[in-house]
């Protein structure tokens, strides 16, 4: 799969770049030296070229914008700011230019047409957010329910083949793997909440998810939860970003594994 959809990015808020200049002051490295731009990027485990331009306020990828929030030990809601305030903000911002052109005897229907532009944009993004939110809590109730059903659905045809399909080998890699999946599903619920699936890519060159089991017994287990579970229990807008997030998953663990 292409990775190059049109994914989220992130800005500080209003108060955001005082609270990074802020923590910038009064932190310090490894070695008890003032923290640098430098610094900072080698811990957050990125460039210092982002690290300036978040600094800046200018908009970044979410996982980065995370990985340099925690290397000042801050917290995202005391810097960032949604991309719906965004537009909430660029709204604000045209109105009152508009009444001040309006003051001065100017009349501009360009101003009527970008905010009508910006509330539907807001509209498409508290749809999109609500769509996200219904997947992020299918997940999140179901999710011990569905690696249960997964994990079995993955190794049902490998052991169907051999003759003590229910002995303790199977019952034990059952509950394995139930485990593995489930680790799986916790990721594919961050990537909704973040907006990208720079996360999956992060997970796996930091091996923070399991591959106790051939790659096969993952993409098969995925599969089934894509194509029984989620297709079936969610409604088509709902479950889109979650099958793009499951697809991109399905696709990659052959290769990067």
């Amino acid at each position: 799969m292409n990775q190059k959809r049109r994914r989220r990015t992130v800005r500080l808020s209003k108060g955001g770049i005082e609270q990074l200049e802020q923590a910038k002051d009064k932190g310090r490295d490894d070695e008890g030296k003032p923290l640098t731009f430098e610094s900072i990027a080698q811990k957050a485990k990125v460039s210092d070229k982002t690290v300036k331009r978040f600094f800046r306020g200018e908009a970044v990828d979410p996982g980065y914008a995370d990985a340099i929030i925690e290397a000042l030990d801050l917290k995202k809601e005391e810097v960032l700011s949604s991309e719906e305030s965004l537009v909430v903000e660029s709204i604000e911002r045209i109105e009152a230019r508009s009444a001040e052109l309006e003051r001065h005897g100017t009349h501009s229907d360009r101003a009527g047409e970008l905010i009508e532009e910006l509330e539907r944009k807001l509209k498409e993004l508290k749809k999109s957010t609500d769509d996200s939110h219904q997947a992020m809590d299918w997940l999140k109730a179901n999710r011990k329910a569905l690696a249960q059903e997964a994990a079995l659905a993955g190794l049902r045809e490998h052991y169907n083949q051999l003759s003590s399909e229910r002995d303790m080998d199977y019952l034990e890699n059952v509950e394995q793997f139930s485990k593995d999946i489930r680790k799986y599903l916790q990721l594919l619920y961050y990537c909704l909440e973040e907006g990208t699936w720079n996360l999956i890519d992060q997970a796996i060159h930091k091996t923070l998810i399991p591959l106790n089991l051939e790659s096969k017994f993952y993409v098969k287990a995925l599969i089934f939860i894509k194509e029984q579970r989620v297709a079936k229990d969610l409604p088509p807008e709902a479950a889109k970003e979650l099958i793009l997030c499951l697809d991109y998953l399905i696709n990659i663990i052959p290769i990067r594994f």
